[in-house]
């Protein structure tokens, strides 16, 4: 049997290897000016958010709470007007303190599963408008550590030139 060559065409309209080494400039370019860090969180639809000097970025994001004009919402779901949080003396919001409570033990329970402490479960991301009153953020943060959370943090949006 005779074996079959290609007949190749002298007339080639352009550079193959020319072509793959703009190809692969142009990919390391994107991929070196390609922000990695990214957001971790994606802040809440009517919130205008403190701004702030702060650098510091949150590691990881496992719970969010997010104090808006019209209601008191953990992890996308709505737990309690803000009007009631408000009105009450208390600073235990107990609808909220149900919820967290709830989270945290589902939280310890998977440190325990993973091999971790599970004390050091329960980092949460508070996000609150800034025209909500000082007792409500007050309210708010007290049940949350109430309900076991130490670790609390705020979204706020970056301002330039912040310090470290």
């Amino acid at each position: 049997m005779a074996r079959r060559t290609r007949k190749f065409s002298e007339d080639v309209p352009f550079s193959l290897t020319s072509m793959m080494d703009m190809m692969t400039i142009i990919l390391v370019f994107m991929i070196k000016n390609l922000d990695a860090e990214g957001q971790l969180l994606t802040q809440a639809e009517n919130l205008i958010l403190p701004i702030s000097t702060s650098k510091i970025q949150p590691t990881e994001v496992s719970l969010t709470v997010v104090v808006d004009n019209a209601y008191v919402i953990v992890d996308n779901e709505k737990v309690v007007p803000t009007p009631d949080v408000l009105s009450q003396e208390d600073l235990l919001v107990e609808k909220v303190n149900d919820v967290l409570k709830d989270r945290r033990a589902i939280e310890q329970e998977h440190n325990l599963k993973m091999g971790l402490p599970a004390d050091e479960a329960g980092h949460i991301i508070v996000q609150i408008d800034k025209n909500i009153p000082y007792d409500a953020m007050y309210k708010v943060m007290a049940t949350c550590g109430f309900a076991g959370y130490t670790n609390i943090a705020f979204a706020v949006m970056q301002k330039n030139g912040g310090e470290e």
